[in-house]
């Protein structure tokens, strides 16, 4: 059964309902995840970030190509952690992972995902000083960091109750979808359970 089934039913959901599955199975198929018994950062944690970013990017109005490159960031962003504590650097060992993937896979590569996925376990002020700097990123860039980061920050629910600050949070959006992600993990648990 597809991962979040039962809450891709879910009328907000329709909309993306079919990237999320492409994406989904993409991640069960083919992504090695280095750490595959980590009780916080697996497929699951992945999946539901992946659901979050598109929801938020569907609701932005983004492009195909914007929520592509969300994606793939969402399914690579975790995979080469060597432990569940900050582990600063997994981001960007995920990031070489997905360009080295690309590469072997003859897959196109997105420059955004790869600063995605490389600053997401670094502080803003870092991801956002290297995104600009990129000559080759254009402000939109930026969005999709922010929105990536969002997704990320409204799966912390796993780590206990209080483990989000709404404060940090970037965008109009993940602020309404606080509710909905807290369900989001309640409802993911009953499927694995």
């Amino acid at each position: 059964m597809m991962f979040l089934a039962n809450v891709l039913n879910d009328p907000v959901c329709q909309p993306i309902k079919k990237p999320y599955e492409r994406w989904y199975t993409f991640m069960e198929e083919t992504i090695e995840f280095w750490l595959p018994d980590s009780v916080w950062h697996t497929k699951p944690h992945c999946a539901r970030v992946l659901l979050l970013a598109l929801l938020i990017a569907h609701q932005k109005g983004l492009s195909e190509e914007e929520k592509d490159a969300l994606g793939m960031a969402a399914v690579f962003h975790d995979s080469r952690r060597l432990d569940d504590g900050i582990d600063k650097g997994h981001g960007s060992r995920a990031a070489e992972y997905y360009k080295d993937y690309c590469r072997e896979h003859d897959l196109p590569y997105d420059e955004q995902t790869y600063y995605i996925t490389y600053y997401h376990d670094q502080d803003d002020s870092l991801g956002l000083s290297e995104i600009k700097k990129s000559s080759s990123l254009s402000e939109r860039a930026v969005l999709l960091y922010q929105i990536f980061k969002d997704a990320d920050a409204l799966d912390r629910f796993r780590l206990g109750p209080d483990a989000l600050d709404v404060n940090f949070l970037r965008t109009e959006e993940a602020h309404q979808l606080v509710d909905f992600a807290k369900d989001l993990l309640r409802k993911s648990s009953e499927t694995t359970a």
